[in-house]
């Protein structure tokens, strides 16, 4: 059970101190003829007031400090040295400035008061969009598992499979090793994938290392190899030697993964024609580190080329838009680029441009 509230005491010390001030001034008044002047420190006892945590001291301090404005002028009467009409008129002024400093004072406190509240309010609703941030961050992150890790899953069943076989034809050892061997490095990669989401959904920095990006596509395609041969795909490479770029080995090994996946699944869906996969390397004019992939494949419909790398928008039926949304998210966490260009006649070209190390 919560415990009561206590309400705020009655006269505190900022009470305690505008009452001793309004005491002061009405002496000071009483023996000297302030007339309007005194209207100046009865105001200032009047904020002093406004500090109290009690709502009505100021009220009563203000109530008080009229009074008592009102009562010089009976108790010592300044008609005797001036006109009385004058003495009307400083007192009216005086009670005019007390008057309108508690005004002004409540007012200031009521919009305090109410900032305070949209203040608690927007503190709940940035919590409560937080909430909703992490659940759709969650969501997105389900997602993408589910489309990364299908890659290295698939590749561990295949050579799974393929293991399995060789032992029921009895094959010596160390015709099984490779195979094996496979499964062992795609079971660490989909852990690596793990990995590296869980760091993008964090906002985490990539674990920065020199990296042969010629490496990195030449590991690629040897992975895609069984998914090339079903599709009838001719995967070539064009690689040059070029620098090493500063980033993530597992991260834009994926990049490089969904690249080329695509361009095979787009290429596999021709019902005739070549079906060609060029990758190249290269260092382009600024200095940057650029990997092509060309396909030969079905194409993007106009204007897709400007929606392409959103989460969640594809072209296939059976795709869930999120290969290249991820792609480009890594790209950009290494300070690079990714582009895609329309091929005349059918077939795509995406590029993707990272700075080198630099020493």
């Amino acid at each position: 059970m919560t415990p009561p509230t206590r309400p705020p005491p009655a006269f505190d010390r900022p009470a305690v101190a505008a009452l001793g001030l309004t005491a002061a001034v009405f002496a000071f008044d009483l023996s000297l003829p302030l007339g309007v002047a005194a209207a100046v420190p009865y105001t200032f006892a009047v904020l002093l007031a406004l500090r109290s945590a009690a709502r009505r001291a100021a009220l009563v301090v203000a109530a008080l400090c009229g009074v008592l404005t009102v009562a010089k002028m009976v108790l010592v009467p300044e008609h005797g040295t001036t006109e009385f009409w004058k003495v009307v008129a400083n007192r009216g002024l005086a009670l005019f400035a007390i008057g309108m400093t508690l005004f002004l004072g409540v007012r200031r406190r009521q919009a305090e008061t109410d900032r305070a509240g949209a203040e608690e309010k927007v503190r709940e609703h940035l919590a409560d969009l937080a909430r909703l941030g992490r659940v759709s961050t969650a969501g997105q992150l389900a997602t993408g598992l589910a489309h990364e890790l299908n890659q290295p899953l698939a590749a561990v069943c295949l050579y799974a499979e393929m293991a399995e076989r060789l032992v029921e034809t009895g094959a010596a050892a160390g015709d099984v090793l490779p195979a094996l061997r496979e499964v062992n490095e795609q079971a660490h990669r989909a852990a690596e994938i793990v990995r590296g989401l869980r760091r993008m959904i964090r906002s985490e920095p990539p674990a920065l290392t020199p990296v042969d990006l010629t490496e990195v596509v030449r590991t690629v395609a040897r992975l895609l190899e069984p998914h090339a041969l079903r599709a009838a795909a001719d995967i070539r490479l064009d690689l040059a030697a070029v620098p090493l770029v500063s980033g993530d080995r597992v991260q834009l090994e994926q990049v490089v993964f969904n690249l080329l996946q695509n361009a095979v699944e787009a290429v596999e869906a021709i019902p005739d024609g070549p079906r060609r996969v060029i990758i190249t390397t290269a260092t382009d004019d600024a200095g940057l580190v650029a990997v092509s992939v060309r396909d030969t494949g079905i194409g993007l419909p106009a204007g897709a080329e400007i929606r392409v790398f959103e989460r969640f928008f594809t072209t296939r039926r059976e795709g869930i838009g999120m290969g290249l949304a991820i792609s480009r998210s890594i790209v950009e966490a290494h300070g690079g680029r990714i582009a895609v260009l329309r091929v005349p006649g059918g077939g795509a070209v995406f590029t993707v441009e990272l700075p080198v190390v630099r020493e």
